[in-house]
């Protein structure tokens, strides 16, 4: 994600600490995952920081990594 290349600290901290956060418990409720509605209801996302989302939609037991940014971008 070239996005993610270019967080600053301590947003990049956050993200990596999300996403090992994300690898044991996807459902962690510090991450207040959730499924989209709408034109994204087919992804979920969950919260890095207080505006910053990780957009992922779930394949069987698999899970891609669509898109990082702003709640307004992604929800």
């Amino acid at each position: 994600m070239r996005r993610a290349k270019k967080l600053k600290p301590p947003r990049d901290e956050l993200l990596r600490a999300a996403l090992r956060r994300f690898a044991v418990d996807p459902q962690d409720p510090l991450l207040r995952t959730h499924k989209l509605k709408g034109d994204v209801a087919a992804y979920w996302a969950f919260r890095v920081d207080d505006d910053l989302r990780v957009l992922f939609r779930w394949d069987g037991d698999s899970c891609f990594i669509v898109a990082l940014g702003g709640h307004d971008e992604i929800d």
